[in-house]
């Protein structure tokens, strides 16, 4: 069985230079872009029941290029925004060097909670179809009977 499930999210270039990005759901790359303006991915999928994920990968920053980033403004499933999706992304960071070795503190692997891409890497946002069991699940709105 498949469940219809209506996904976008919106993102927000900052710099001088324009961030490139690639997205995909399940590992699937389905865009590559250059963000020269706010742009809205939007996803019209047919998908089994289970765990799923989509990814954001950020990868054309440089030493050159310190300003640039990517932000998250906002995360929609079948019509609705909630802060808690954005939220519920892991950010992974490519640290860059030199500067990553020359920090004193250990650096993390990932930053939860994260809707601000400063540094290349990958953001990814896991969720479960049928997508409303899911919602239901992430508001804490209480018992669920199978």
């Amino acid at each position: 069985m498949k469940y219809s499930t209506r996904f976008s999210i919106h993102l927000r270039p900052h710099g001088v230079v324009s961030p490139q990005i690639r997205c995909g759901i399940n590992n699937l790359s389905t865009h590559t872009l250059v963000l020269n303006n706010d742009a809205e991915l939007a996803y019209d999928l047919e998908l089994p029941i289970g765990q799923h994920k989509f990814m954001l990968e950020f990868a054309n920053k440089t030493n050159a290029t310190p300003d640039m980033a990517v932000e998250i403004v906002s995360v929609e499933f079948e019509g609705m925004t909630l802060d808690r999706f954005r939220w519920s992304g892991v950010y992974y960071p490519d640290y860059p060097e030199p500067w990553a070795s020359e920090q004193t503190d250990p650096l993390p692997k990932f930053h939860t909670s994260a809707t601000y891409l400063g540094w290349n890497g990958r953001w990814e946002l896991a969720f479960e179809t049928p997508i409303f069991t899911w919602i239901h699940q992430l508001e804490n709105l209480g018992w669920i009977y199978d």
